[in-house]
């Protein structure tokens, strides 16, 4: 069986991909704020660090996938913290377990976000969220940036939250040759319209504008996908079943 990592896994998407893998016999290893086995702010640099310092300390022989859905979005209010974890958080601790991952000829998944298809995208931000020279001191540049950005626009917090998943989407395709040269699998799920905590407080209006968007729901019905659609293809995909996929 293998070892996976899981962040944001105690409720939603992670919790039903945490609850599979679990039911397959593999020993998964849930990342959250509180509530997992490893209980870290990743959207700081030193939260980020003690999840990586943990799993090197639990699995120096490897690991066979890292699994990343912790996010938040910008109804959150909060544009330094959506930066910091939907960009940073995935990006530093996918680097600092991928030695790991190489051990095993493990996989990687990521969640983006169907939004980036909808424009609102501020590509200066986005081109300097993958400039990877710096990834330290570029973090901080950023957030320095967003102090002029207000959060409680909703209009300007959506473009701001595509951005970040938008940016980690031209993240995985960019790096995914390489890493795929070295037998580490990389890519990225949409989900699309979910049930879950973060889309149960929208409005109905809210709502009716995302099912007239062309994205996956359960066609045919008024209902928004469930956590276990997508958990599913997260599994797939970082099993040896898709061995295949890469880049994607």
């Amino acid at each position: 069986m293998g070892v996976y990592v899981v962040t944001g896994g105690s409720g939603g998407i992670g919790g039903k991909t945490v609850e599979i893998l679990r039911s397959q016999g593999h020993e998964t290893i849930n990342v959250d704020l509180k509530g997992g086995d490893i209980n870290a702010n990743i959207a700081t640099k030193e939260g980020r660090q003690n999840v990586i310092d943990k799993i090197h300390e639990r699995h120096p022989e490897g690991i066979d996938g890292l699994i990343c859905v912790a996010g938040v979005a910008g109804t959150c209010g909060d544009m330094k913290l959506m930066f910091s974890l939907n960009y940073f958080g995935v990006t530093g601790l996918a680097y600092g377990i991928y030695d790991l991952l190489k051990k095993k000829g493990g996989s990687c998944v990521v969640i983006v976000s169907n939004t980036i298809s909808q424009g609102g995208v501020h590509m200066d931000l986005c081109d300097m969220l993958n400039y990877a020279c710096n990834q330290d001191r570029n973090e901080a540049r950023i957030l320095s940036i967003l102090e002029q950005y207000d959060g409680s626009n909703m209009t300007m917090a959506q473009g701001l939250y595509a951005t970040t998943k938008y940016a980690l989407a031209r993240w995985v395709r960019r790096i995914s040759a390489s890493w795929g040269a070295n037998g580490v699998r990389i890519n990225t799920v949409a989900p699309g319209n979910v049930s879950t905590p973060m889309t149960a407080t929208m409005s109905e209006n809210a709502k009716a504008a995302l099912a007239a968007l062309p994205i996956p729901i359960n066609y045919g019905t008024d209902e928004l996908m469930h956590p276990e659609d997508i958990a599913n293809v997260i599994v797939f995909l970082v099993s040896p079943l898709a061995h295949g996929i890469n880049g994607n």
